[in-house]
């Protein structure tokens, strides 16, 4: 059996009943993210860096229950949580500063806890307690891996910060496509791929979300950021997107993996690859279908392409009703 069928039929089930009204709304409001930030930036260079370190550190959904418990957020929020944090402690987060950060940085910021409850070494007296590590601390230690091997290869390859290297690779071409490329050949934690049946999955969605997040927050004001190939960026797919596709019967997972995900057991990373692949293929059948003439669908403001309609799902998949 397939690992993950993609459904033609529910594709064009799909447009035929596209809510263009709310896909609109959705989009927008993702779209926009990156120009209410509530803070002051003494430079734009200061401002892409953030939002770059943000998209960077997208990662954690596998910890959303501990995050939940443990700080009443998700691995999203907790990263957007902690990134605002940095900026307005006045925390350096250039090449050499991201080096610098400790283990301890992270847990305040983030507001990761790195021990669990005290216990006593010895049953029945509280005169010795012992803490144990927290279930959150792997995750803690993932983000500051992730900003030290940043900062280390940012440094080793003369940038003075992951804003430098974007502003520096955009002045060299002026395309998103670009920009991924460079992005993904210097930093191991933007190289986002995997092998299944001996062929090798790229995925990039990390390096791609920051193109486009990057292209709507400055494309409109600084020329070398106004990538003219930003629509054909593939979906920014991660655990939420497949979730939304086999909602609306775009992708129909084996039943093995079916079971898993309704018993809420981890995938292996052939499955998520599998989930994932498939729903960038099906993305396409969508996009297809709803910019040709046999669809019925009237074009809005928004071009329905793989980068928006990923925005529509991942916004979709936050509705309290289908979370």
């Amino acid at each position: 059996q397939t690992a993950v069928a993609i459904s033609p039929d529910g594709a064009k089930n799909y447009v035929d009943h596209f809510d263009m009204k709310k896909f609109e709304k959705y989009v927008k409001h993702i779209n926009s993210w990156t120009h209410q930030f509530p803070l002051v930036f003494d430079s734009m260079a200061l401002e892409l860096n953030l939002i770059a370190l943000l998209d960077l550190l997208q990662l954690g959904s596998g910890f959303r229950k501990e995050l939940h418990a443990a700080a009443g957020r998700g691995a999203s929020d907790t990263i957007r949580f902690g990134c605002i944090s940095l900026h307005i402690s006045q925390t350096a987060l250039d090449a050499k500063g991201l080096q610098a950060l400790t283990l301890g940085d992270v847990s305040q910021h983030f507001g990761i806890p790195l021990f669990g409850e005290e216990r006593p070494m010895v049953e029945g007296s509280s005169a010795v307690m012992v803490s144990q590590a927290s279930l959150l601390r792997p995750l803690a230690e993932i983000i500051l891996g992730c900003l030290h091997d940043t900062g280390k290869r940012l440094e080793q390859g003369g940038f003075a910060s992951l804003a430098d290297f974007i502003i520096k690779m955009c002045s060299e071409l002026p395309t998103a496509a670009h920009l991924v490329e460079k992005l993904v050949s210097a930093f191991p934690s933007l190289r986002d791929a995997a092998e299944i049946d001996g062929q090798q999955v790229y995925l990039f969605k990390k390096a791609q979300l920051i193109a486009y997040d990057v292209c709507q927050r400055f494309g409109k004001s600084d020329p070398k950021f106004a990538f003219p190939d930003i629509g054909d960026m593939t979906l920014f797919v991660d655990n939420v997107v497949p979730a939304m596709m086999q909602h609306h019967g775009l992708i129909v997972p084996s039943d093995a993996i079916a079971a898993k995900i309704k018993a809420g057991q981890e995938l292996t990373l052939a499955e998520t690859t599998a989930m994932r692949a498939a729903s960038i293929a099906a993305a396409q059948l969508v996009v297809d279908y709803a910019n040709s003439a046999e669809s019925a669908l009237k074009p809005g403001d928004i071009a329905i392409n793989q980068a928006t309609l990923g925005n529509y799902w991942w916004h979709e998949g936050k509705d309290p009703e289908l979370r």
